[in-house]
């Protein structure tokens, strides 16, 4: 029997709706119920000023982000504590600062061993998030990115080599097959083909391009619906209201779409989007930006084995490489019509790229995934380094780095 080890994870939780949230639950409730000498607990980020949140057991402490201290004094406390390691859930909007830069104190401080998962790594940043992320993995004894290409784009963009950084994809949670003419019967849908999309609206998620490309797609498959699912981002809904999905209904109504296009305005839970994700066809993630190195909504539609039609983002890239996907360029409507036209009319080749696409993802179950996230905290914990880093093979194309200044 191996020894205990006791880790805390530093993260927004739920019930705040956040995907890093979300994330940090479903891993260690996994780790809970599949490696037995673990025993991972919370310190879970209060973003807002008058947060009233109440949590679960396994949250064993806050950290309130408008403390002027607030990171300086948790990793005091984190010092005095009996916890083998700490796993520092990475975003720039979650912590306090311009680019969140007060987490930096945490990492000055801390004297207990780190692994650091980065949920976001920026291609062509300016000096000071390119500093964080340095000082973090520089103060880390292991970095985790969710893809190839994180490692190739730490490389390249920060100087940083990979000897400190392992791999782990983004979890998905494992589901019990209901079939997807019951799953399209369940939801009403079963005389139509379906295509998806799931997540926190955003404008970053460019739905307006699905919407346009479903006036093309209908005129070829007329029984086409497409939905949405999904509630807007609580931190956009702070800035903008519902904005962004009002000017979305606008262009639907514009388009004459209604019966086309189908929004479910509200945080799913992992067994209605299992069976959306059963009863889909097409699966489309029309993002515009083309730097997003994970996305649990595309690793969701991998792991169920859909046939999926994405922008070229980076992690859609390695992605839906090798017959996984069809990729359509950036804000363009037109191919993106197109491709999902294609493989809604070719029964052969939708088969073949859900079968190639489930392949891939049987190693992203939370299960697996929450396997290997104990393995890296393990050997931190044993050896102060991790066993088996990465070496990425082949060539991974990235943009002309900028120039690294010193830090």
């Amino acid at each position: 029997m191996k020894e205990t080890l006791r880790a805390l994870f530093v993260s927004t939780y739920p019930p705040r709706v956040c995907g890093i949230g979300t994330f940090t639950k479903d891993l260690t409730a996994n780790m809970r119920k599949e490696v037995a000498w673990i025993r991972p607990r919370i310190a879970a980020i209060d973003i807002a000023d008058d947060d009233d949140i109440e949590y679960a057991d396994e949250v064993v402490c806050r950290v309130r982000n408008r403390r002027r201290d607030a990171y300086a004094s948790f990793a005091d406390r984190v010092n005095r504590s009996h916890y083998d390691v700490v796993c520092v859930q990475h975003e720039f909007g979650l912590f306090p600062g311009e680019w969140g830069k007060d987490i930096i104190d945490f990492y000055a401080i801390c004297k207990k061993p780190i692994v650091t998962t980065l949920h976001t790594v920026l291609p062509g940043c300016p000096d000071l998030p390119r500093k964080i992320i340095r000082i973090m993995v520089k103060n880390s004894l292991a970095t985790v990115v969710m893809a190839r290409v994180g490692v190739e784009m730490l490389r390249s963009y920060y100087g940083i080599g990979p000897a400190k950084v392992a791999v782990i994809p983004h979890g998905v949670p494992s589901f019990r097959r209901v079939g997807g003419l019951a799953a399209k019967r369940m939801l009403g849908l079963q005389s139509r083909e379906v295509v998806s999309n799931f997540g926190l609206l955003s404008r970053g998620k460019g739905l307006e391009y699905m919407i346009a490309a479903m006036a093309e797609v209908v005129r070829e498959r007329p029984n086409a619906i497409c939905c949405i699912l999904g509630q807007t981002h609580p931190q956009v809904k702070k800035r903008e209201g519902e904005s962004y999905r009002q000017e979305l209904r606008q262009m639907v109504l514009a388009l004459g779409l209604q019966n086309h296009v189908q929004f479910v305005d509200r945080f799913l839970t992992d067994r209605e989007l299992a069976v959306f994700l059963e009863a889909t066809d097409v699966y489309v993630t029309p993002y515009v930006g083309a730097d997003q190195i994970t996305s649990g909504t595309i690793a969701r539609a991998v792991f169920f084995g859909k046939a999926i039609v994405s922008t070229p983002f980076l992690y859609a890239t390695e992605l839906l490489a090798d017959g996984r996907g069809r990729l359509a360029p950036f804000k363009d409507s037109a191919a993106l019509a197109r491709q999902v036209t294609v493989v809604l009319s070719d029964d052969v080749l939708r088969a073949r790229l859900g079968a190639n696409a489930r392949a891939y993802g049987r190693g992203m179950s939370w299960e697996a995934v929450a396997r290997k996230y104990a393995r890296v905290l393990r050997e931190v914990k044993s050896t102060g380094r991790v066993r088996t880093p990465v070496v990425v093979p082949g060539r991974i194309h990235l943009p002309q780095p900028p120039q690294l200044q010193a830090t």
